[in-house]
């Protein structure tokens, strides 16, 4: 299996190559450019829009987690008061 490090510098590389090619990588530099000047705002919305419901949906986990360790330390403590006064 390939390790996200391996992957990574792949993929990495290959854009290296690709963009940096002497004969034809200054073409495809200026094309990419064209279109990210093009796309901007809509990849930057959409990256915020995702990265606002990931924050979202992270609070609501932790907020979750928390509800459930205090339900669970109320169950710790009434079990030990209870099983504490039948000794």
């Amino acid at each position: 299996m390939l390790s996200p490090r391996l992957l990574f510098g792949a993929v990495i590389g290959g854009a290296a190559v690709y963009f940096l090619d002497p004969v034809s990588g200054a073409e495809r530099r200026a094309r990419f450019q064209a279109r990210w000047e093009q796309n901007r705002e809509p990849i930057l919305n959409t990256a915020s829009r995702a990265a606002s419901t990931a924050q979202e949906s992270a609070s609501q986990v932790g907020d979750q987690a928390a509800a459930r360790v205090t339900e669970l330390k109320a169950k710790v403590g009434r079990s030990s008061s209870g099983s504490a006064g039948s000794v």
